[in-house]
């Protein structure tokens, strides 16, 4: 059996009078990595903010490690953030905040016991592994798209995460550092991090998923080890797949495969 380290029992989300998710009842797997794909506005990133406890659901529970979130104590959900990161689509920074400042913060909170050289240490080798360094002073504004982005996956992974939520990773950001990017959750992955994401970038999702999450209209159309999604009889699944994963052919078999089994 495989270890479940969050799950959503009968999660739903409503805003105003609109049901986001319905009645979802999901489980996400300890060590490995999850990529829920679906339709824009079908709910995706509203579920992965209910996983991380970011969003309370209206009716249902969240399980962390088998704990119910809503009764967990302040010293038990502040040591299930201390090594989880999230890396939010809109990046989320602290727009009165520099770049510098962005990074070290959630260090100097989760890790007080850390002096002021050793946060500057993770945060200067950040900074340098993606030519950042020139710009630590600057304020997210003054950045790209991309660039905040990036600042946002380095901002998830200064705590060094053994716990990674990503809603979109990706977009924007130029080749080479999207590459960093892909390269950072290589080690990740080998290292053992749960990762949960969301994600269109096709030749991301054809490596780093060990699981699939088809998502439509609020609801889990399929969930599985991703064989097993992948090779699914249901059209409305196979229909979902086919558009967001149809570029990855020329990356993995696996998807290839997917595409001629009509």
């Amino acid at each position: 059996m495989m270890d479940v380290l969050i799950h959503l029992e009968h999660i739903s989300v409503i805003s105003e009078n609109f049901e986001i998710l319905r009645d979802i009842t999901l489980s996400f797997p300890s060590g490995k990595s999850t990529v829920i794909l679906g339709p824009s506005g079908c709910g995706k990133s509203t579920l992965l903010k209910a996983a991380a406890g970011i969003l309370i659901p209206d009716s249902g529970s969240l399980l962390i490690d088998g704990k119910d979130f809503i009764k967990m104590s302040e010293k038990e959900i502040k040591s299930f953030r201390r090594h989880n990161g999230f890396v939010f689509q809109d990046s989320a920074l602290w727009d009165n905040r520099t770049i510098y400042q962005n990074l070290s913060l959630p260090l100097e909170y989760h890790f007080p016991e850390r002096s002021a050289d050793q946060i500057k240490s993770r945060v200067v080798e950040l900074l340098d592994r993606t030519g950042l360094y020139s710009q630590a002073y600057l304020r997210p504004a003054q950045l790209s798209t991309g660039e905040r982005k990036l600042v946002s996956f380095l901002r998830a992974l200064a705590t060094e995460p053994t716990l990674l939520f990503m809603d979109e990773p990706t977009p924007s950001v130029d080749t080479k550092k999207a590459g960093f990017i892909h390269e950072s959750l290589r080690d990740l992955k080998l290292n053992g991090c749960t990762m949960i994401a969301i994600t269109h970038d096709q030749s991301l999702t054809s490596w780093l998923a060990d699981y699939l999450v088809v998502l439509v209209e609020g609801r889990v159309l399929e969930s599985g080890p991703f064989d097993e999604v992948k090779n699914s009889s249901n059209p409305a699944v196979r229909s979902v797949l086919s558009s967001i994963l149809a570029e990855a052919a020329s990356f993995d078999t696996d998807i290839l495969g997917l595409l001629d089994e009509e």
